[in-house]
C-alpha cells in the first residue's frame, strides 16, 4: 500500500455506493473499492444497522457468541462443501498456513487469478498458478475451476486485519487450528455482509460500460476482464504517481497499490462512462 498516494487524496467525509464524497464536496468514482474489499459499494444500510445494533450492547472484545456461529454459516452459504477457518486477522492466517507449509507466506505469496499478468497463456489461470495459495475473488473465477489446495478468499470485510477466513482440503483439516473468536461486532457484521454478497453473486449482472470496456481492451498497459482490470506491473513509481494523480483531478480514484486492480464500478452515467474511457485511452497511449 502506498500511502504516499493516498494522501494526495483529500479528506473523505462520507461514501455511498460507488461514490466518495470529499469535505470540500468533491465527488470521486472510487475504482479502487479497498482492493476489492467493498466490492459492493459503500453505506450498505443493512450492514451499518447490523454493525450500529451490536455496538450498542458493548460486547466488543472476541468473546463466545451466537455472532461467531453465525459469521462461520454465512461463509458455508457462500462456499458449499468446504472446511472454513476463521482467524483473528489476514496476518494470523497467514501465521497458521505457513506452519503448516513449514515457509513463512506473506500477503504477496496468495496468487491472484484474476491478474492475467501473473500467468501464461494456458488458458487455465488456476492451473498455472505454481503457489499453493490463491484468492477468490467474487465475480472471478468460480470456486470449483480452482485447483489448489489452500483457498483464501476476499470478503467483504473492511478490515482485514481483524478478520480472515480460509478455506481448507479435507486433508488438512486436521492440522490446522479451529476458528478464533473475534469481536461479536465484526462477526455480525461480515456476516451481514457475506449474504448481500451471496445475494448478489445470484441476481446481480455485471456492469455495462461499453466506452470503458472498449478503452480496456485496447489498452496496451491494462489487462483483465469482467470487473477486474491490472495495470502493467512495471509502471511503477513516478510514472504511476502521474497517472494516479492525473485520474484523480478528474474526479476518479486509482488504486494506491499496484497489485489491486481498478474494479469496475455498478453504476456510471453515459457521462462518466465516455470520460473514463477517454481517460483510460489516453493513459494507453501515453
Amino acid at each position: 500500500m502506498d500511502y504516499e498516494l493516498l494522501k494526495l487524496v483529500e479528506p473523505i467525509r462520507r461514501a455511498r455506493g460507488d461514490f466518495l464524497y470529499t469535505y470540500r464536496g468533491t465527488r470521486l468514482v472510487d475504482l479502487w473499492k479497498q482492493g476489492g474489499r467493498a466490492i459492493l459499494g459503500h453505506g450498505k444500510s443493512q450492514e451499518l444497522t447490523c454493525l450500529k445494533n451490536t455496538l450498542s450492547r458493548g460486547v466488543w472484545m472476541p468473546a463466545p457468541h451466537p455472532g461467531m456461529r453465525h459469521l462461520e454459516k454465512a461463509i458455508g452459504a457462500l462456499f458449499p462443501g468446504k472446511t472454513v477457518r476463521v482467524y483473528r486477522g489476514l496476518h494470523r492466517a497467514l501465521h497458521h498456513i505457513g506452519c503448516e507449509l513449514k515457509q513463512p507466506v506473506r500477503r504477496e505469496d496468495i496468487g491472484d487469478p484474476a491478474n492475467p499478468w501473473l500467468f501464461s497463456n494456458s488458458g487455465n489461470p488456476a492451473a498455472d498458478r505454481s503457489s499453493p495459495l490463491v484468492l477468490w475473488r467474487p465475480w472471478g473465477l468460480a470456486i470449483h475451476q480452482y485447483e489448489t489446495e489452500i483457498i483464501v478468499p476476499l470478503l467483504p470485510v473492511a478490515w482485514p486485519e481483524e478478520i480472515a477466513a480460509v478455506l481448507l482440503p479435507d486433508s488438512a483439516d486436521p492440522y490446522f487450528p479451529p476458528s478464533e473468536l473475534v469481536s461479536p461486532v465484526l462477526a455480525e457484521y461480515a456476516q451481514r455482509a457475506l449474504y448481500d454478497l451471496k445475494r448478489a453473486l445470484e441476481t446481480l449482472a455485471l456492469p455495462q460500460l461499453p466506452k470503458t470496456m472498449r478503452a480496456l481492451e485496447k489498452s496496451s498497459i491494462w489487462k483483465g476482464s469482467g470487473l477486474y482490470w491490472f495495470l502493467r506491473p512495471d509502471l511503477g513509481g513516478d510514472a504511476y504517481k502521474q497517472l494516479f494523480l492525473q485520474f484523480l483531478e478528474a474526479g476518479f480514484l486509482l488504486p494506491p497499490d499496484l497489485s489491486d486492480p481498478l474494479i469496475l464500478p455498478w453504476q456510471l452515467s453515459p457521462g462518466l462512462d465516455v470520460k473514463l474511457g477517454k481517460l483510460l485511452s489516453f493513459a494507453g497511449e501515453a
